[in-house]
């Protein structure tokens, strides 16, 4: 198995056999991430098998805000700001099950952060949010940084783009 990563529509690769065991996710992947990319919505990056041109997983990230009221005050006195803060979210992420417990997952949501990194330098954006489907999910991302905002669910969780190291 090679892995590369490559922009959705970029490479052929074959999506018909994904499948992640989130239906939502295999759905977004063969029927929607087309039109998301195409209209500007999402940008869509695979982590493709090289050798027989399978997706391995990919993820979706787009610019979006963080409303003051959803920080913690430690992280409004940060920011000390009344509008929005620009943001970038993670709005899906996901490997087919045949690659599953294999560190795909870690590869994948180590790329999304730096591409978000390079666009936030690049532009602006401040957070990076994610929303975790479960709780086992939301150990995932805590892993690597991500806090619950104080007022969403527990389950939407950022962190600081300034943190994300190279």
């Amino acid at each position: 198995m090679r892995p590369v990563f490559a922009y959705y529509g970029f490479t052929p690769v074959s999506l018909d056999d994904f499948a992640c065991g989130v239906p939502e996710l295999d759905d977004f992947l063969r029927r929607d991430a087309a039109r998301f990319v195409e209209q500007g919505l999402s940008a869509v990056k695979l982590l493709i098998d090289e050798d027989c041109k399978k997706a391995i997983g990919f993820y979706a990230i787009s610019p979006a805000t963080v409303q003051i009221k959803w920080l913690s005050l430690a992280q409004q006195n940060h920011f000390h700001v009344s509008f929005p803060i620009p943001a970038w979210l993670i709005g899906r992420l996901a490997v087919d099950r045949a690659c599953q417990r294999r560190h795909f997952g870690e590869v994948l949501l180590c790329d999304a952060v730096l591409n978000i990194q390079k666009r936030a330098h690049q532009g602006a954006g401040a957070l990076i949010i994610v929303d975790a489907k479960d709780a086992t999910v939301k150990h995932f991302y805590e892993k690597y940084g991500f806090t619950a905002l104080s007022t969403q669910r527990n389950l939407k969780l950022a962190r600081p783009v300034a943190e994300v190291e190279n």
